[in-house]
């Protein structure tokens, strides 16, 4: 059980550091500040190495689910702080799955 919430929340996390703004617009931001720019269509891409990594979802989550790993290689109650991170991806899922079936 403790991977499944490991792969949500790593799935739930990288989402929220590419594709979204979050409150207050912090990954908005954060993204610009490392070098990450768009296309006049939209389209991410960096401005430096790291920046790369960050415009790529595929990227970005191997980066995201090592540090959740081994994270949870020394501290095994980071299960409980990600907890609601993993829950979230669930409603996520679940609200795309009744939207697309509509």
């Amino acid at each position: 059980m403790n991977y499944l919430i490991l792969a949500l929340a790593a799935w739930r996390l990288t989402s929220l550091f590419v594709n979204e703004d979050g409150p207050f617009e912090v990954f908005a931001k954060l993204r610009k500040i490392l070098g990450v720019a768009y296309t006049p269509e939209g389209e991410p891409y960096g401005l430096n190495w790291f920046a790369k990594g960050l415009a790529c979802f595929r990227c970005a989550s191997v980066w995201v689910s090592f540090v959740i790993v081994l994270t949870y290689c020394f501290w095994e109650s980071i299960v409980i702080v990600i907890l609601p991170f993993a829950i979230s991806a669930v409603a996520i899922a679940v609200e795309e799955i009744l939207w697309n079936t509509r």
